[in-house]
């Protein structure tokens, strides 16, 4: 196919790191800028090969695909100002708009992509990007930056945004952890290899090995007698993961409410 346009709408840190995640994969079409923002327009469009566009106006004319990635309390403001073709693309980042949403503003006959690429996926190798619909021209290109996973409905492209919230928790989680290690004596690089090179052993095996339960893991690992099962009866008599479902049932009950 021939390489798309893509114009982005917001230049935060989102835009940041999927512009450098195309581009690490290989992307080489033209990326517009909206200069709304110009000094972070112009830092990105210097480190990332891009072009800052003149106005919006001429981004909507040359772009033939317009990537939205503002803040969802942004989005009432800048859906009317939204100037589509029927034949662009628009792909969305934005939490919580549905499809129908965005097309009663901008009109049924635009096409509309859902995405929300894993934070820093600039710098991961095959980091996730959800999408709905998976519009092929769209998965093709975006799979330069990751791992395209599709879903057959937008509810569950909705339990995938829940998800994306994981990575935040995880960093913090870690942090935690790390603090642990370095009270004790482990130096900072000692502490971040031993905790987060553990999590990413187990996370790696998990997405290696999908067909298998990873109760029926974690029970072989966790022996009778073994250290692992200490540690583990004990996390399982104070419920640890029960917080962590309780906050992914807070912020899915708060995206049913902005939809």
């Amino acid at each position: 196919m021939n390489l798309p346009t893509i114009g982005f709408i917001g230049t935060g840190d989102f835009s940041a790191y999927l512009i450098a995640a195309l581009r690490r994969g290989g992307f080489g079409g033209r990326i517009l800028l909206s200069p709304y923002s110009r000094v972070k327009a112009e830092r990105l469009a210097a480190t990332h090969g891009c072009m800052v566009a003149e106005d919006d106006a001429r981004m909507f004319a040359e772009a033939d695909w317009i990537l939205l990635a503002v803040r969802p309390e942004q989005l009432a403001n800048t859906l009317p100002n939204l100037t589509l073709r029927p034949e662009q693309v628009l792909i969305s980042a934005v939490a919580g708009a549905t499809i129908a949403e965005l097309q009663a503003a901008i009109g049924k006959d635009i096409s509309v992509v859902r995405i929300m690429p894993s934070s820093y996926i600039d710098t991961i190798d095959r980091g996730l990007v959800p999408i709905y619909p998976a519009l092929d021209d769209v998965a093709v290109v975006l799979g330069t930056a990751g791992r395209i996973v599709t879903f057959e409905t937008e509810d569950q492209f909705e339990l995938a945004m829940v998800g994306a919230c994981l990575a935040g928790w995880i960093y913090s989680f870690i942090a935690t952890l790390e603090s642990w290690f370095l009270e004790r004596g482990l130096t900072s690089a000692q502490a971040r290899l031993v905790v987060a090179g553990n999590i990413a052993g187990a996370a790696g095996y998990a997405l290696a090995r999908e067909e298998v339960s990873l109760d029926i893991v974690s029970d072989g690992i966790a022996t009778e007698g073994t250290f692992t099962k200490l540690g583990l009866d004990h996390l399982a008599a104070r419920q640890a993961p029960l917080p962590w479902l309780e906050a992914l049932d807070i912020v899915f009950r708060r995206l049913n409410l902005l939809t």
